[in-house]
């Protein structure tokens, strides 16, 4: 009888021990994949042919805007408010400007020519009607021209790009 009751005692304890080696290899397992998950989803540059899984057009965009945020600095200007060109009744633009620039030391040129700027921006807008301001291709075809007026009132292309920070037609 003592020999059957060790012998049962002994097994007992090997399934035990099974168990937890089962346990524990699974632990391991569960956590090597939430690791090799997490870094997939939140360091895709790590893992190797990643970017070959993107397709031309979105690889190119996204080395457009590191470009973008590498080589621009934002020179905000002040609000402006004028009267657009209209034959009936009295119509109001309300607009704020970011002006991309390369680096701080043009930042401090931009304050300095703050008056040209601001006279060659509200000269160009009080010359626009509505009609040309209403539609997204009107307002890309009033920004590329402002970068101009204010490179021009510089006198150099100081100005790299020129945002929309505010658009209200009124």
């Amino acid at each position: 009888m003592l020999l059957g009751a060790a012998l049962a005692h002994r097994l007992l304890n090997r399934r035990a021990m099974n168990k937890k080696i089962i346990l524990i290899a699974a632990g391991a397992l569960a956590g090597v994949l939430g690791i090799g998950t997490a870094v997939y989803f939140f360091m895709p540059d790590f893992v190797p042919g990643f970017d070959e899984s993107l397709d031309a057009d979105t690889h190119a965009k996204n080395k457009d805007n590191e470009k973008r945020e590498d080589t621009e600095i934002g020179a905000d200007l002040d609000v402006f408010v004028v009267n657009l060109a209209s034959s009936g009744q009295a119509r109001y633009l309300r607009t704020t400007l970011s002006l991309g620039i390369k680096d701080a030391h043009e930042k401090e040129k931009i304050k300095e020519f703050v008056g040209p700027i601001r006279h060659a921006v509200i000269m160009y807008l009080t010359e626009r009607k509505v009609d040309e301001l209403i539609d997204p291709e009107g307002k890309e075809k009033l920004r590329q021209a402002l970068h101009k007026q204010i490179n021009e009132a510089l006198g150099e292309k100081m100005v790299l790009n020129v945002y929309f920070k505010e658009f209200l037609i009124q």
